[in-house]
């Protein structure tokens, strides 16, 4: 029996096993997301990559982005902020107490009112598109056919929303019952499909604007993340029915526990369209620019700190649970120095060889050298926030463990609105000082927001559980020499990186990964050896799953 089927024969809540099994389950759990993950990732890189070469940061490539950013933003709010928050602790909760029918009538009930709702924005956003690209795009007008064509792929990819934000609701009912596999491998689904859009569909429909190709592979990747997943459901006997019955009370507790979650994450949403407007005002080019450096400044952040917190989650929650909070605060303290010793020597790597990166993957084709000065610029000052980004995301589980869900929304609003200011001040520094791109200043202003937020949470999680966020002392002033001989290596050896990536780009990614690995390598080995135990132990964290060893 492979680890699939093993967590997928859990049903009910019955099966419920003492805390070294269920850390075992998660512990299979992750690893079978987290290879389908990088699966998706690398699919997805390549995906960028293809776009980069066909597109490149052209009239097409902005529009595309700003087409697509639109409804997928839509797509994140009404279907997996309800999905994470609010959908799934009740239908597990139903699971357990009532029994499986009730579960999959509330089920019913949620993805009837989403697929309503969705429907509903679809067919509005449809009618409404010129009007959305003018308000979100008003750069776009001073180029002839860029907002008639924004508006035409708005138009068509409005129905993603619909598709995926239903394949959340689905992949929520699954994950309760212990399948993985299929919502997991929606994505990888998703990426083929827009894979096959753009190399294929593109070349042998639209040859002359391939971005069309590309948005129907999108779209159809949408609808596949739908599909995969309804065999799977069959199989635990869900079968759905149309219900309007909203005003069940499950259905408003859902919606009372979503609320807070879609207002802490509309405000992160805001920031990245308000990034796009200010983008579209810009040199051309700048909005894909910043998408494209954006993708690739995640993918350590995906690689490392999403699997950290996705081990760390269960460990708090049942610390905070049984009223452990010293215990929560030291496992904080150590997940956070572990993401430190992995997230600060990623920084300079991306900061140095921000340049040969972008180079490399996606200097081909219709990207530039100009493309790849603005996409570079882009991933330098994203780059900068790399710690902070991956920071928070360990740090609000722990107030959604204490079932505090207002605090990290009013400091993420906060945050919000120091963006926006930042945008404004850092990017009119960059024009009138020509000290980096313009669109730099967006990018860097996200990463400076980043930090604030990070503070702000642990200074308000200081005041409700006091002084327990604990971790070696001796640990961190190791990572000041760790990171200075980092340094030092990457400035002494980028210049022969970018040199060797202009010439070859198979030479290019070997010299790239040999001095990456060279500079990770060391900050780590200097901050084992001179961190002491306080360093090493947070090696276990990355290692054990689902359980902290106590220090």
């Amino acid at each position: 029996m492979n680890p699939e089927e093993r967590i997928d024969n859990a049903d009910s809540l019955d099966d419920l096993g003492t805390p070294r099994q269920e850390a075992s389950r998660i512990a299979r759990a992750t690893g079978l997301m987290g290879g389908l993950t990088v699966t998706s990732r690398i699919l997805g890189l390549i995906r960028d990559i293809a776009q980069a070469a066909i597109l490149g940061t052209g009239m097409a490539a902005d529009a595309f982005t700003l087409g697509f950013i639109i409804p997928n933003t839509l797509r994140r709010l009404f279907g997996e902020s309800t999905t994470s928050a609010a959908f799934v602790p009740t239908y597990v909760e139903t699971l357990g107490k009532d029994n499986k029918k009730e579960a999959f009538l509330l089920g019913s009930r949620i993805l009837s009112l989403v697929g309503v709702v969705l429907l509903v924005t679809v067919i509005i956003g449809m009618i409404a598109s010129p009007l959305i690209v003018k308000i979100f795009a008003p750069g776009f007008s001073e180029i002839p056919g860029k907002t008639e064509l924004t508006t035409g792929l708005l138009r068509l990819l409005f129905p993603y929303i619909l598709f995926v934000g239903c394949a959340a609701i689905l992949g929520g009912i699954l994950n309760a019952h212990r399948h993985f596999l299929a919502p997991a491998s929606a994505s990888i689904l998703f990426n083929i499909s827009a894979l096959a859009g753009i190399l294929l569909l593109s070349r042998w429909l639209f040859p002359q604007q391939p971005v069309w190709g590309y948005s129907i592979g999108v779209l159809f990747g949408g609808l596949l993340q739908l599909l995969i997943q309804i065999p799977a459901l069959r199989k635990k006997d869900f079968s759905f029915k149309l219900d309007f019955n909203w005003k069940n009370s499950k259905v408003r507790k859902i919606g009372i526990l979503a609320f807070p979650a879609l207002v802490g994450l509309l405000a992160a949403e805001v920031n990245i369209i308000v990034d796009k407007m200010i983008a579209s005002m810009l040199e051309p080019g700048s909005v894909a620019a910043l998408a494209y450096g954006n993708r690739i400044m995640q993918f350590p952040q995906g690689v490392f700190a999403i699997s950290l917190a996705t081990a760390l989650l269960p460990t708090l929650s049942r610390q905070t649970a049984k009223g452990k909070l010293d215990d929560a605060g030291k496992t904080l303290g150590r997940a956070t120095l572990a993401l430190a010793a992995l997230m600060i020597p990623a920084t300079l790597c991306m900061i140095f060889l921000a340049r040969p990166v972008v180079q490399v993957l996606l200097a081909r084709g219709a990207f530039t050298a100009e493309s790849t000065l603005l996409t570079s610029s882009a991933l330098i000052y994203y780059s900068a926030g790399l710690l902070f980004y991956g920071a928070v995301k360990i740090t609000v589980p722990v107030f959604y463990a204490m079932k505090d869900t207002k605090t990290p929304v009013k400091i993420a609003i906060s945050c919000m609105g120091l963006n926006i200011i930042l945008n404004i001040v850092f990017t009119l520094f960059f024009i009138r000082t020509g000290f980096a791109e313009p669109l730099a200043g967006l990018a860097l202003a996200t990463s400076v927001s980043a930090v604030v937020n990070f503070f702000l949470l642990r200074i308000a999680l200081r005041r409700k559980i006091g002084a327990v966020v604990q971790s070696s002392t001796t640990a961190w002033l190791s990572m000041i020499p760790a990171g200075i001989l980092s340094f030092v290596l990457l400035l002494a050896a980028s210049p022969w990186v970018i040199t060797t990536s202009s010439a070859s780009t198979f030479h290019g990614i070997l010299a790239i990964l040999a001095i990456s690995i060279a500079a990770i390598s060391l900050f780590l080995a200097v901050f084992a050896l001179a961190g002491g135990k306080g360093a090493r132990s947070v090696f276990a964290l990355a290692f054990r799953r689902g359980r902290i060893r106590k220090s």
